[in-house]
């Protein structure tokens, strides 16, 4: 169904589902949303295409024109008998999803994080925006929740229609995030929501019988005949599994260069970087939105991308991660380094909207043939950053000096 915006709601759908079926509204129930995008190309015009299941009683004739709606069912998974429990290295979103996931196997998993819970983690991050003081294992990018707890929390796949993806935003859904989750076109969370449903889902590993270790870092992995049966925490205990899940995250340099240093298979892959624009969010929205439509209630902050494609060079650039009402963020997890990101709240209320602007990288773009060569190449980029910046505030900026102290 195409509804205009400014008739949006279920009284709208009733009355244009009873035109498409040729029955009274008074006989129909609206009884779950499965889509909802918004449609812009006119801008004197703005529309919700909307899909949607409704019932009516046993006399109406489909007559074919519209399918049955049936609901997925469930599975019960089969428990696995095992005497070792999985080791989870790593508390961020693919952590926190291998956990669920071998509950759902009756698998009860050890977790060990190398940063704090989110609620002190959040401390540390509020310190180092207030004070300058980096804590290189609890950071924006280290701790409970990973990376993901302070972005813009957008939930993006290019999977359609996959029972994956309806599994992830199901999963979001049931430790607390909006019901409208499941079928708005383009699903956001925000930083603040994302906390608290970090700490839900940690709370209901626990209860199933998870365990999880907080500042506890994987130093080594035991290794013999070739194969893996434990790791060492910390540099000094040894935890004992043939099952080892690394969920370390993309930041966890250090991690990769032992795992090197330990003749584990490494290969090297592509990345891209780039840097952050910052914008009105006004303009953005009056560019999106045209005149009619920028500060319609309830529309928020508009969104955009670019990208371009050099073929002969094989190289494209194009926008990442664009935050909408949002702000820009020090992502720094190492001394003397600068990295950014792109952070929202649930309701992008920011009068700033930010993006990514990224190029691709080859793999012949680093240094070395190493397998982790591309941590050297992005640690010279962030290097570089952080002494241009120094140079130019100059000597007589002492707060920067204290900034990445």
């Amino acid at each position: 169904m195409r509804i205009p915006i400014e008739e949006d709601g279920i009284i709208a759908y009733l009355n244009a589902a009873s035109q498409s079926l040729n029955i009274n509204e008074n006989n129909l129930t609206v009884k779950k949303i499965l889509s909802k995008s918004l449609d812009t190309r006119n801008p004197q015009q703005f529309y919700y295409e909307v899909s949607i299941v409704v019932s009516t009683d046993e006399s109406f004739n489909i007559q074919g024109s519209f399918p049955i709606y049936q609901e997925s069912t469930k599975t019960l998974k089969t428990p696995i008998t095992k005497k070792e429990r999985p080791i989870i290295v790593g508390f961020g979103p693919a952590g926190m999803f291998a956990a669920l996931e071998l509950l759902e196997f009756g698998l009860q998993p050890v977790i060990f994080e190398r940063g704090k819970k989110i609620e002190e983690r959040t401390l540390d991050v509020q310190r180092f925006i207030r004070e300058r003081v980096l804590n290189p294992e609890s950071n924006i990018q280290f701790g409970e929740g990973g990376a993901g707890s302070y972005s813009d929390g957008k939930l993006f796949s290019r999977m359609k229609n996959s029972e994956y993806v309806s599994k992830v935003l199901d999963t979001f859904i049931k430790f607390g995030a909006p019901e409208e989750l499941g079928y708005v076109s383009k699903p956001h969370i925000g930083t603040d929501v994302l906390c608290r449903i970090v700490k839900n889902i940690r709370n209901y590993i626990l209860e199933q019988g998870g365990e999880i270790h907080y500042n506890a870092k994987m130093t080594d992995i035991l290794i013999e005949d070739g194969k893996a049966f434990g790791v060492v925490i910390n540099g000094e205990k040894e935890y004992r599994s043939s099952i080892i899940f690394l969920a370390v995250g993309h930041s966890a340099r250090d991690t990769f260069e032992m795992m090197h240093n330990n003749g584990i298979a490494l290969e090297q892959k592509p990345i891209s970087v780039g840097l952050r624009i910052e914008h009105p969010a006004e303009t953005i929205n009056l560019l999106k939105y045209g005149t009619k439509y920028k500060n319609y209630p309830g529309l928020g902050a508009a969104t955009y991308s670019f990208n371009y494609t050099d073929r002969k060079l094989k190289r494209g650039v194009y926008t990442f991660c664009m935050c909408p009402g949002g702000e820009v963020v020090n992502a720094s997890s190492e001394q003397g380094m600068m990295a950014l990101n792109g952070m929202s709240y649930s309701r992008r209320s920011s009068a700033f909207s930010n993006s990514a602007l990224v190029v691709t990288c080859h793999t012949s773009d680093f240094p070395l043939a190493s397998p982790i060569a591309g941590i050297e190449f992005q640690r010279e980029i962030e290097r570089k950053v952080f002494q241009s910046i120094r140079r130019k505030m100059g000597s007589s900026c002492a707060e920067l000096a204290g900034f990445f102290r």
